[in-house]
């Protein structure tokens, strides 16, 4: 349903609870549509203008749906994989912790692929992995560590 913005001012300043769980649902829904629609967004010509404007949102805030949007925009277009760990070794110089979150979650989607014989995800997360061993997010046992695993098999 549509509502116009000088009444879902109102309805808002009329709150004054600043844990409404109704602003916060909608601030949150906020967050993930922008950076949904800057990882989206992004390719090696205009990376240089998307990611000030990343640095904008509330990156601590939203680390989760960050990693979230870029494994999935990487999974449905991985001929941009070096383009997304390219972002994430940006991002991984004001916040290494951002940086960690996104290669924990590869490496336990990389698991979950793996167990579950799934060779196209699989395949795309290591090479999500080695993309990120490029640019000095990943340590090389850890590529060590996956080539081990892969020539067993």
């Amino acid at each position: 349903m549509y509502v116009p913005p000088h009444q879902r001012n109102r309805a808002t300043a009329s709150s004054n609870a600043p844990n409404d769980e109704i602003a916060q649902r909608s601030s949150w829904e906020a967050l993930r549509k922008r950076i949904n629609g800057h990882v989206n967004k992004l390719s090696t010509s205009n990376i240089k203008t998307l990611v000030p404007d990343l640095f904008q949102l509330n990156l601590v805030r939203g680390r989760g749906l960050f990693a979230k949007s870029l494994m999935r925009a990487q999974q449905t277009s991985p001929n941009y994989t070096n383009v997304y760990a390219c972002l994430v070794a940006i991002i991984n110089t004001k916040l290494p912790k951002l940086g960690e979150l996104v290669l924990k979650r590869v490496v336990y989607g990389f698991r979950r692929a793996f167990k579950r014989r799934d060779k196209a995800v699989a395949t795309s997360l290591v090479k999500f992995i080695a993309h990120l061993a490029n640019y000095r997010i990943s340590h090389e046992l850890l590529v060590l560590e996956l080539m081990t695993v892969l020539l067993e098999e």
